[in-house]
């Protein structure tokens, strides 16, 4: 009788045990199994989220998931495969590989990051989310820190990098390229402003970088530094080449500018220019000899190579030219 009371007694208990341990061995499985609070509130999300079982089978899928892929991710059900999971094509890349990140560009053109979790038992989650107007955010900011908002060409600072980089490899040994350095200062652009006002000296500035542009090669950069002063880089210029240039560009940018003040307006450029590595081989001293010959150009009207006969006025075949 003793042990039949005991067997009738723990019945209660073990009950009781089971009732207790149930929702720990459901963990994220089926939907109805969560909860529905739970469920309610992950579903709200606006990220995504997905969790598969230590077999690579899905044990969840949110509803914020299903709003991110829309109509490709109808299909999915819990019990599917990692691999059959279509709307996640970069999963299997990211399987075991905890924290790991993958990007992935949607048929509309909207981008969703996708990072893996581990859980326990050998399971894992995904959690998605859309990333689209962050990246362009990140991109616009990228792209305002390397260039100048007026003229839309690079800054100082990228420019900088660039000739450092070009200089890095100008004067390493056989087989490698010059390069050559253009200052260029516009001559009379504060009568400009004073006389016309500042968004049209700002449209002179435009067109000017504009006339730049279309003089580059595709090994060449130019960059406006600040207020009217600009700069070129050409990329594997030789001295006779870079003169040459300078000289073409100096006939186009002396064009007259149609900026709708009435009439034309025109604005000498000096140039000077100095090449690596025969004038300078760091960035510092090839800078100070182009500015030096700018300013030899803007005495003599006409561009201006550096070296000691240049700045002497004495370069041969200079004063032939127009």
């Amino acid at each position: 009788m003793a042990a039949r009371a005991d067997r009738v007694a723990s019945k209660p208990i073990r009950r009781a045990g089971r009732r207790l341990r149930a929702p720990r061995e459901s963990a994220f499985g089926h939907a109805r199994r969560l909860g529905p609070g739970l469920v309610r509130a992950l579903d709200s999300l606006p990220h995504g989220l997905c969790v598969f079982d230590a077999a690579d089978r899905l044990l969840f899928v949110s509803a914020g998931f299903r709003r991110l892929f829309g109509q490709r991710a109808q299909r999915i059900r819990p019990g599917m495969h990692a691999r059959d999971v279509g709307a996640l094509s970069a999963v299997a890349d990211l399987r075991g590989a905890p924290g790991r990140s993958g990007l992935q560009t949607l048929p509309d053109g909207r981008q969703v990051a996708l990072t893996t979790h581990p859980q326990a038992g050998g399971g894992w989650a995904v959690l998605v989310e859309e990333v689209t107007e962050r990246r362009r955010a990140e991109t616009l900011l990228r792209y305002m820190a390397h260039h100048d908002p007026l003229t839309g060409l690079p800054n100082r600072y990228r420019f900088a990098a660039r000739l450092d980089h070009a200089l890095d490899r100008a004067p390493a040994g056989p087989g490698i390229r010059p390069c050559a350095l253009l200052c260029i200062d516009l001559d009379g652009f504060k009568p400009v402003n004073d006389r016309y006002g500042h968004a049209l000296g700002d449209a002179l500035l435009q067109q000017l970088a504009g006339r730049l542009q279309q003089e580059l090669g595709e090994a060449d950069l130019a960059a406006r530094l600040g207020g009217d002063e600009f700069a070129i880089l050409l990329g594997g210029a030789a001295p006779p080449q870079a003169l040459a240039f300078a000289r073409r560009l100096h006939v186009r940018l002396a064009e007259p500018y149609d900026l709708g003040a009435g009439a034309p307006i025109r604005a000498a450029a000096a140039i000077g220019i100095a090449c690596a590595p025969l004038h300078a081989t760091r960035a510092k001293a090839l800078a100070e000899r182009a500015d030096a010959a700018m300013y030899e150009a803007k005495r003599r009207g006409q561009p201006c190579l550096w070296d000691v006969a240049t700045v002497l006025g004495t370069l041969a075949g200079a004063a032939s030219q127009p």
